[in-house]
C-alpha cells in the first residue's frame, strides 16, 4: 500500500508589517518560489514537493514588510532545470531589485551559466549531503565551484550541520570565491556554542572571510514560539563577521516540522533581536551587506 507523504503547514497568508518596519532597501537574501507542476515538474524523486508558494505571492508579502530587494534562490526539486527561473527572470520589466542563485552540476552548459548571469543570477547553491539527497563526489563538487568562480559568482554551502566538516577539504580548495553558509550552518543548538561545528564556522568568518546567512532559526529552535535558543548562535556569527552575515525568510518554509508556521513579520523580528535592536547593525545586515555581496 502507497504511504501518503506528510502534509505539512502552508505559509501564512495574513502577513503583517514588522514592528518597527525595516530600513529602505533591505533585502531578502533567500527566498524560493515554484510554479505550475504540470509545466516546471520536479525532478524525480525530489526531496520535497513543490507547494503553493509563486513569485507573486512573494512580491505581495516584500511590499508588507518593506523589503524592496530580494533574491530568488533556485528551490532543490527543480534541481538544474532553471526554466521557472530564467522565465520569472525574463518576465520582469525591471530586475534592479531582484537578483537570484541557481545550481551548476556538471551537465549545466557554459551556455546557459552565461544566460542566467544576464538575467541576474549572482551565486550557485551547493545542496551538499546525504540528507538533501545529493550524492555528488567531490570532484564534480570542486568543478562546479570553480565554475562558479569562473563566472565571478559566490558560493552559497547548504549542509546539515556537522556534514560541513566532510567537505572542509574541498571548499579549501578553490580560492578567490566568497563562501555563504546557509541558514545559521544548521547547526544544533542543543550542542552549545563550543561544538565542534559551530567553532569551525566561526573560525571560516573570522579567518576565511566567509559570510553568514542568518536565517531559519525558528525552524532550528526546539520551542515553538520566541524561539530564544537561536539568538545566541545568531549573536556569535555577527560578533564574528559583522559586515559578512545577511538574512533570509527562507519563504514559503517547505517541509515545516512544527505545529504552529510563523509569520513573516515574526521572523524579521526575531532577526532584530540577533542585533539587539541596533539599528545600525541592522541596516548594516538587511542593506549594505546585501548591496555589496549581490551586486545592488
Amino acid at each position: 500500500m502507497e504511504v501518503a507523504a506528510p502534509a505539512f503547514p502552508g505559509w501564512d497568508r495574513n502577513i503583517r508589517a514588522p514592528a518597527p518596519l525595516p530600513p529602505d532597501g533591505s533585502c531578502d537574501c533567500q527566498f524560493h518560489i515554484y510554479g505550475d507542476a504540470q509545466v516546471y515538474p520536479p525532478k524525480q524523486g525530489a526531496l520535497y514537493d513543490p507547494p503553493d508558494g509563486r513569485f507573486e505571492d512573494m512580491r505581495r508579502v516584500h511590499a508588507k514588510m518593506n523589503f524592496q530587494r530580494g533574491v530568488i534562490v533556485h528551490a532543490m526539486p527543480y534541481d538544474t532545470d532553471h526554466r521557472l527561473l530564467i522565465d520569472t527572470l525574463s518576465a520582469l520589466d525591471d530586475r534592479t531589485n531582484i537578483r537570484a542563485i541557481a545550481i551548476i552540476k556538471d551537465n549545466v552548459s557554459d551556455k546557459e551559466l552565461d544566460k542566467l548571469k544576464s538575467l541576474g543570477v549572482v551565486g550557485a547553491r551547493f545542496n551538499i549531503g546525504s540528507y538533501y539527497k545529493e550524492a555528488q563526489p567531490p570532484e564534480a563538487i570542486l568543478r562546479s565551484i570553480e565554475r562558479a568562480r569562473e563566472i565571478g559568482w559566490h558560493a552559497r554551502i547548504h549542509v546539515a550541520g556537522h556534514h560541513i566538516h566532510e567537505h572542509a577539504d574541498v571548499l579549501s580548495r578553490v580560492k578567490d570565491i566568497t563562501y555563504v553558509v546557509d541558514h545559521l550552518g544548521h547547526v544544533d543548538f542543543a550542542e552549545g556554542l563550543n561544538s565542534p561545528t559551530m567553532k569551525f564556522l566561526i573560525d571560516r568568518l573570522k579567518n576565511h572571510g566567509w559570510w553568514m546567512m542568518l536565517s531559519n532559526g525558528a525552524r532550528l529552535s526546539a520551542m515553538t514560539d520566541d524561539w530564544d535558543d537561536a539568538v545566541p548562535f545568531a549573536k556569535a556569527y555577527i560578533e564574528a563577521a559583522p559586515d559578512r552575515t545577511i538574512w533570509g525568510s527562507d519563504w514559503p518554509h517547505v517541509r515545516w516540522r512544527k505545529s504552529r508556521m510563523p509569520n513573516e513579520a515574526e521572523l524579521v523580528e526575531l532577526f532584530y533581536r540577533y542585533a539587539d535592536h541596533d539599528r545600525e547593525l541592522i541596516r548594516r545586515i538587511l542593506v549594505d551587506n546585501p548591496a555589496r555581496l549581490h551586486g545592488f
